[in-house]
């Protein structure tokens, strides 16, 4: 339990520091789950690059295990080419950690994501996205990772929007059952630092 509330404590202070570099501030609540996530343009971290990037932690702080899935990754993003509608796309990589109580361990998952807003209706929003680690991109006690989600959100004001969504997050053990690290609807909460 000392790991968990020392990590929560130490995402919780880089939250507190990053917004004012990153763009975007992103917090989901689950049935037993909770998601924050620090995003913007990948050109804050690495001069003259283009993309985005992405911190976030999913904790699951009921569960017997202290379970959690910490994440840093980088997408190169730009339109999808589909005139008349917005549409964006990103593809990239994802260092995952997993941490638990009796195993402990990550993976680099590659994956992407899609991003679309209403013609007419630019205040409504469509996300798909989804992230994959097979055994040889997988390490310490996990053979597999993958993370799915989508999302419909809208825009309440300009730099903040809610949003309804699912994700489904599943870690495969070397010795045991897969692990189903966050499964289900959320609701969350996007704001943007400009």
């Amino acid at each position: 339990m000392s790991v968990f509330r020392g990590l929560l404590g130490g995402f919780l202070a880089l939250a507190a520091v990053v917004p004012a570099h990153a763009e975007i501030f992103d917090l989901s609540l689950g049935d037993n789950s909770v998601r924050a996530a620090i995003y913007g343009p990948l050109s804050r971290a690495v001069d003259q690059t283009s993309g985005q990037y992405d911190v976030g932690v999913i904790l699951k702080p009921e569960r017997d295990d202290d379970l959690f899935v910490a994440h840093v990754g980088a997408l190169v993003t730009g339109d999808a080419g589909m005139q008349q509608f917005n549409l964006a796309a990103g593809l990239g990589v994802r260092g995952v950690y997993i941490g638990r109580d009796h195993d402990s361990g990550g993976a680099l998952a590659v994956g992407g994501q899609l991003e679309a807003r209403f013609p007419g209706y630019d205040r409504i929003g469509w996300s798909i996205y989804g992230y994959y680690a097979p055994d040889m991109l997988s390490f310490g006690e996990f053979d597999s990772y993958h993370e799915v989600g989508t999302a419909i959100d809208y825009q309440l004001i300009k730099g903040a929007s809610v949003y309804v969504g699912y994700r489904n997050v599943q870690v495969g053990l070397e010795a045991g059952p897969d692990i189903t690290a966050d499964n289900g609807l959320h609701g969350g909460l996007r704001l943007s630092f400009f």
